[in-house]
């Protein structure tokens, strides 16, 4: 039995992330992970900027590209662009980049465990023990870092639904296909969803996520994405992976207990507008690290994170669901709409990169919902604003 003060299970960007602060402020940590790294990972592998901030410096040496513009279409026809003077966003292979969060929890002084499954997870006492390949391991919290489908939180917290989208993705040489910096996004043929191609160099990462429950349709989606899209390369049917989207539903998914807390996808959070997971997950390992630093015991610990995730992280995730139901239920029009005003997509773009929130960004889409809506009643009736008539009756 080796004994440490917290043991995280799943070495990605949440895991690695909690396991590299807690053991900055001194504590004693086992990463574990069931795969050897570097390994590939079913990601579209976007950072928008305000993850930066989560991120140990150099994160400059796994970008493959920085994203300055972006063409939208609506089943493949219809363009527009958006170009930014900063950069929207950020591209990495997930490989590189998880191989590098896990080597900073290491120079952090983090004990890893690569290539080991984890097998169980038992109460002892006051603590948990997790026995991982031949070895048991025991610590007073656990952190579930597993994914998705997390072991931790099927053994450990009450069961919960599945995660809301589903996505089929493809990293695949771009073969003469360049993109330079320029994202492609598609909408209105994928139910919940939307279809994207993002340049790594030498590289192109290809996806479409949809409804969990319109899962069967993805392959057909996937294909007609990339046969309308000229710029593309052809992607071979064994290159291509099926992975959940852990955004939540319509209400947060159990995060803790005592001696146990979940991050990242493991407590579904991700973004349920763009899927965008990465910010979620650092976000949510810097969390809990720094809960578990304050040393208040188990049962003080996951109520403390349960009201950090509650207070800080759900309200966002909320509007972030609701601007997805507003946008999904009609994507003709919001495309439409926004290819008249590219330039509100800069909201967008202040959302990611921490300059306001999914609530500051709904809030202004109601108002000018509103306001178009009242422009156009007041143009049927032949009103002004103050509701007198147009036209002077003689």
């Amino acid at each position: 039995m080796t004994d440490y003060d917290v043991i995280v299970v799943g070495a990605g960007p949440a895991g690695s992330t909690a396991a590299r602060v807690l053991a900055q402020g001194g504590a004693r940590v086992c990463l574990v992970d069931k795969a050897r790294f570097p390994r590939s990972k079913p990601c579209g592998g976007a950072l928008s900027p305000r993850t930066l901030r989560y991120l140990p410096d150099g994160f400059e040496k796994v970008v493959r590209t920085q994203v300055r513009r972006a063409v939208f279409t609506f089943r493949s026809g219809r363009p527009f662009e958006v170009v930014s003077a900063t950069p929207m966003g950020y591209l990495v292979c997930r490989e590189e980049f998880d191989s590098w969060l896990k080597a900073g929890a290491e120079e952090a002084g983090v004990s890893v465990r690569e290539g080991v499954p984890v097998r169980a997870i038992e109460e002892m006492g006051a603590g948990l023990t997790v026995r991982a390949g031949g070895e048991a391991l025991s610590a007073a919290t656990v952190i579930g870092a597993d994914g998705a489908n997390s072991l931790v939180a099927a053994r450990l917290l009450p069961p919960r639904l599945p995660a809301r989208y589903v996505a089929l993705e493809a990293e695949v040489p771009q073969d003469g296909h360049p993109l330079g910096e320029t994202v492609l996004v598609d909408v209105g043929a994928y139910p919940g969803g939307y279809a994207w191609a993002f340049p790594k160099g030498d590289r192109v990462n290809v996806g479409v996520m949809v409804e969990y429950r319109r899962g069967r349709d993805l392959r057909t989606a996937f294909a007609g994405f990339v046969a309308n899209q000229p710029t593309l390369p052809a992607v071979a049917a064994g290159s291509q992976q099926v992975a959940p989207v852990a955004a939540p539903r319509s209400t947060p998914v159990p995060c803790a207990r005592s001696g146990v807390l979940l991050v990242g996808d493991a407590a579904h959070l991700a973004d349920p507008f763009l899927g965008e997971g990465i910010y979620y997950a650092a976000r949510s390992g810097f969390l809990a690290a720094r809960v578990v630093l304050q040393g208040v015991g188990a049962t003080d610990t996951a109520a403390r994170y349960a009201g950090c995730i509650q207070s800080q992280v759900w309200p966002d995730l909320i509007a972030a669901s609701r601007v997805a139901y507003l946008f999904h239920r009609m994507p003709r029009w919001w495309h439409h709409l926004l290819s008249l005003m590219p330039g509100s997509l800069s909201e967008i773009v202040g959302v990611l990169a921490g300059d306001q929130t999914y609530a500051g960004l709904l809030r202004r889409i109601v108002e000018r919902v509103d306001a178009q809506a009242g422009r156009w009643v007041r143009r049927r009736l032949s009103v002004r604003q103050d509701g007198r008539p147009s036209v002077e009756e003689v």
